[in-house]
């Protein structure tokens, strides 16, 4: 009786959404990667329920606020959207419902760079000194100075000893003082063994229970891995590459279809900023992005009348969206989709193909 009760609930539309809602157990990489579905973008590495092969998760999580470096065990709530799902999203939505743990990791991200912040008690933070693992984590490179610098590594499973052996690199003159930190670095490493620590984004390596070298994750590219070559690394694209200084046209807003309005921006990542209309009145300001959240400030606007009352109440309901914080996105062929802190879908743009 109760199994006919859930399905004639269901023909009518009536059954609550919670009752599709699924909890999924994530582990999610220390790492990032770049992927593509409709477009050039960055997935999230997860495992699923227990499986042992990462597979690329192309969708946001809301309320995940991830931080490269770190391995997540995390529980997700998977939703049905309501239909109709608009053209090219995935039919569910993901929201964060608890983080089990988190784990500092090394990352052999192309992109993750090591630089040295102190060495053997000695500040170094305005000396050239870093270091990158290859995605095998069987060799390390990156600059000793004023030269770059290459190395076979050996770690164990849980990355808290590494063993480095005897290396190479250019042999560019430098200064006396520059060769002297340069000389004392790869002694220091060269045919060594550290035990590893990962702590408050540091990476730390001790012999004999005392400090030799702090790491700090930093932003920039590693030098490459053979000191004389190349490095041809790409950079990482997003989805936000693909609508840089694309004209952006309202379609939809709090669910329903926008018609007869110019409401629109158009975005430049370069300056973190933007351009646009909200109906009948010429808006800018500024942006920050990070994979799947946005946020609009110093928002202006010019102050022309609108006449047409419909018009009007999209303007005022456009730009309160706009100046609202915890603003989310993700990504379509060339639509891009904008959700409040609830999760509502509020903004839809899609690329102005008339442009």
């Amino acid at each position: 009786m109760k199994g006919f009760l859930m399905a004639a609930l269901s023909m009518f539309g009536l059954v609550a959404p919670g009752f599709a809602q699924k909890t999924i157990r994530m582990v999610v990489k220390e790492e990032c990667v770049p992927c593509r579905r409709m477009m050039p973008q960055t997935c999230y590495q997860v495992q699923k329920n227990g499986s042992k092969t990462w597979e690329l998760f192309y969708e946001n999580i809301q309320g995940f606020e991830y931080v490269a470096g770190n391995r997540y065990v995390i529980d997700v709530i998977e939703t049905p959207r309501p239909e109709p799902v608009p053209q090219d999203l995935s039919k569910y939505t993901y929201k964060l419902g608890k983080i089990i743990s988190v784990t500092p990791k090394i990352s052999s991200d192309e992109g993750a760079l090591y630089r040295v912040t102190r060495m053997n008690g000695k500040d170094m933070s305005n000396v050239p000194l870093s270091l990158s693992f290859d995605s095998t984590f069987l060799r390390i490179y990156g600059r000793s100075g004023c030269n770059n610098f290459f190395s076979a590594v050996k770690l164990n499973k849980k990355q808290t000893k590494i063993s480095v052996k005897p290396g190479g690199g250019t042999l560019m003159a430098c200064q006396d003082d520059q060769m002297a930190i340069e000389r004392e670095f790869l002694a220091t490493i060269s045919d060594k063994t550290f035990k590893i620590a990962l702590k408050d984004g540091k990476m730390i390596w001790t012999a004999k229970r005392k400090e030799i070298l702090v790491f700090e994750r930093a932003e920039g590219k590693p030098q490459p891995e053979d000191p004389a070559a190349n490095s041809g690394g790409r950079p990482e694209k997003t989805p936000w590459n693909y609508f840089n200084q694309q004209e952006m046209k309202l379609i939809q807003m709090d669910g329903t279809a926008v018609h007869g309005t110019k409401a629109g921006i158009k975005m430049d990542m370069a300056t973190n900023s933007f351009t646009g209309s909200n109906g009948c009145n010429r808006i800018s300001g500024t942006m920050a992005t990070t994979r799947n959240t946005v946020e609009f400030s110093n928002i202006m606007s010019t102050k022309m009348l609108c006449a047409d009352e419909v018009v009007a109440t999209t303007e005022r309901r456009f730009m309160e969206i706009l100046n609202s914080k915890g603003l989310t996105v993700d990504f379509a062929e060339q639509v891009l989709n904008v959700y409040d802190t609830k999760g509502k879908l509020v903004l839809m743009f899609a690329v102005d193909a008339t442009k």
